[in-house]
C-alpha cells in the first residue's frame, strides 16, 4: 500500500475520527478521499474497518475487494475478510479467507488465533487447540491466545491447566477483564467459589457495566443459597442489557427457589419473548405454571418444547409428572417410556414410572422398575424406599425392611423410611426396633430433644 504525503494526512484525519468512535463520519471522509483518488488503496482498506465497526459487514467486503484488486496479495486483507464472514457466522468463508492469510503470512499470529475462534465456535476443538499453541508460539505476548487456549482446558474439565494459562495472560496484561473473568470460571469449577466470586468482583471494579460479571457472580451466590445477593446481580445484568434472555431465565430461577412462583413466571414470560426458541425457558415456565396450578397451561408448554425437540427428555418427564399429579397414570407411563426410550439408564424415570404402576396395582411391572432403578443408581434412597411399599404390600416383610433400610443407609435423614420400616417391624412383631426407629424420628423433627436413639436389632 502507498500514498502521497497529503492523501496520509487525510487518511490520519479518518482515522483519528476512527479512534473517536465516529465511524459513519470517517466512512463519509474515506469515501471523499476514494471520489478524489480511486486508485488510494489505503482508503478503502480504512474505509473497509470502519464500515465493519458499524455493523455494515457487506460494504465492508466490497471495500476490502477493491483493495485486492490492487493488491492482491496482502494478508491483512484476507484477515479483515475473514473477522467480517466471523461476525456474519459464516464458519467457512471465515477459515478460508483466515488461511489465504497464513498462506500469504505464515507467521500471521493473530490469523491462527482468529481461526481458532472459529474452529471452537463450529465446536472442532482439536483444531482449535492447534491454532491457539501456533499463535501462542508466535507471539508468546498476546494475553488473548492464553485465554482462549484456557477457555479449551475449562471445556476439557481442567481447570487447574486453565488458571495457569490465565494466571500467564494476567501476567502480561494485568486489566485483562476477560482473563479474570474466565479465572473466575475455572475457580468455580473447581468449587473455590469465594475465589471466584473475589475475580468477577475484581472485574465489576474495573468495569462496572459488565452485565457478564454481574452474571458470573450471580451464579455463585446461587450455589452459596445466598438468594438475595444473587437477585441483585442478575436484576443488575438486567439493567445493563435488558434483551439478555438469560438473565431473565436466571433470576426466574432464583423466585423459583425462594416459591416466588409468579416473579419467576414474569421473568419466564420475559425470556421466551426474547428468545422463543429457547426450550429451557418453556420448561421453567412450565414448572412456574404447575407451581401456580395451571397444569393445562404448564401441559401446553411441555408439549411445545416436545414439538421444537422430540429427545427433549426434561419435557417428557415433567409431562409424566403432571400427568400423574392429574390422575392420567396410563398417560404418566407412556411420558416415562418416552424418557427411558431416549435414555435407557435414566434411574429417575425407571423409578417414577414404577410409582405410576405401582398406583395402578402393577406391582410386578413397578417392582421391576425399581430394581432397574437401583442398578443404575445404587445410591438412589427413593427407589430402595418405593420397592420396600411395594414389598410390604406383596407381604415380603424381610424384603421391605432391607429396602427401607438401604434407603436409610443412603440418606441418613430419610423420616417416611423411618416411619414404614418402624410400620413393618411392627407388622413382624419386633416392637424394640420401632420404636427404635420412632426415637430416631423425634431426634431428626425436634433435634436435641432426645437422647442418642437406640439402634436396630436385626
Amino acid at each position: 500500500m502507498s500514498s502521497t504525503l497529503d492523501e496520509k494526512a487525510l487518511l490520519q484525519q479518518g482515522m483519528e475520527l476512527m479512534k473517536k468512535k465516529e465511524f459513519q463520519q470517517a466512512v463519509e471522509a474515506f469515501d471523499k478521499m476514494i471520489d478524489a483518488n480511486p486508485h488510494f488503496i489505503e482508503a478503502y482498506f480504512c474505509r473497509g474497518n470502519a464500515l465493519e465497526a458499524i455493523g455494515k459487514y457487506d460494504l465492508a467486503l466490497d471495500s476490502y475487494s477493491s483493495v485486492l484488486k490492487y493488491n492482491p496479495k496482502e494478508p491483512a486483507v484476507y484477515f479483515n475478510c475473514g473477522c467480517v464472514y466471523r461476525r456474519k457466522n459464516e464458519s467457512a468463508k471465515a477459515i478460508q479467507q483466515y488461511n489465504k492469510a497464513i498462506e500469504l503470512n505464515p507467521n500471521y499470529a493473530k490469523a491462527f488465533y482468529n481461526r481458532g475462534l472459529v474452529y471452537f465456535s463450529d465446536g472442532n476443538i482439536d483444531k482449535a487447540f492447534r491454532d491457539y499453541d501456533k499463535a501462542i508460539s508466535l507471539d508468546p505476548q498476546d494475553p488473548d491466545a492464553y485465554v482462549a487456549l484456557g477457555l479449551l482446558y475449562i471445556v476439557k474439565n481442567d481447570p487447574d491447566k486453565a488458571i495457569e494459562l490465565y494466571d500467564k495472560a494476567i501476567a502480561i496484561d494485568p486489566n485483562h477483564l476477560k482473563a479474570h473473568g474466565n479465572r473466575g470460571n475455572a475457580l468455580e469449577q473447581k468449587g473455590n467459589l469465594e475465589a471466584a466470586l473475589e475475580e468477577y468482583a475484581e472485574v465489576i471494579k474495573w468495569n462496572s457495566r459488565d452485565y457478564k460479571a454481574y452474571m458470573n457472580r450471580g451464579y455463585v451466590y446461587c450455589q452459596q443459597d445466598k438468594h438475595e445477593l444473587a437477585l441483585a446481580d442478575y436484576t443488575r445484568a438486567i439493567e445493563l442489557y435488558p434483551k439478555y434472555a438469560k438473565a431473565y431465565a436466571c433470576r426466574g430461577s432464583v423466585y423459583a427457589k425462594l416459591k416466588n412462583a409468579r416473579k419467576a413466571l414474569e421473568d419466564y414470560e420475559e425470556a421466551i419473548r426474547l428468545a422463543p426458541k429457547d426450550t429451557e425457558h418453556y420448561i421453567s415456565r412450565g414448572q412456574a405454571k404447575n407451581s401456580l396450578g395451571d397444569q393445562i397451561g404448564a401441559i401446553e408448554d411441555f408439549k411445545e418444547v416436545i414439538r421444537m425437540d422430540p429427545n427433549n427428555t426434561s419435557a417428557w418427564f415433567n409431562l409424566g409428572s403432571i400427568h400423574g399429579k392429574l390422575g392420567n397414570i396410563e398417560e404418566s407411563i407412556n411420558d416415562y417410556s418416552e424418557v427411558i426410550r431416549r435414555v435407557p439408564n435414566n434411574a429417575a424415570a425407571y423409578c417414577y414410572r414404577g410409582v405410576a404402576y405401582t398406583r395402578l396395582g402393577k406391582l410386578d411391572e413397578a417392582l421391576a422398575d425399581y430394581e432397574k432403578s437401583i442398578r443404575y443408581d445404587p445410591s438412589y434412597s427413593t427407589a430402595y424406599f418405593n420397592r420396600g411399599l411395594v414389598f410390604r404390600i406383596q407381604g415380603q416383610l424381610k424384603q421391605a425392611i432391607s429396602s427401607f433400610t438401604s434407603a436409610i443407609k443412603f440418606n441418613p435423614t430419610y423420616i417416611p423410611a423411618y416411619k414404614n420400616r418402624a410400620v413393618t417391624w411392627n407388622m413382624i412383631g419386633n416392637k424394640e426396633n420401632a420404636e427404635a426407629d420412632l426415637q430416631t424420628i423425634e431426634q431428626l423433627t425436634n433435634p436435641g430433644s432426645a437422647s442418642a436413639a437406640p439402634q436396630n436389632k436385626e
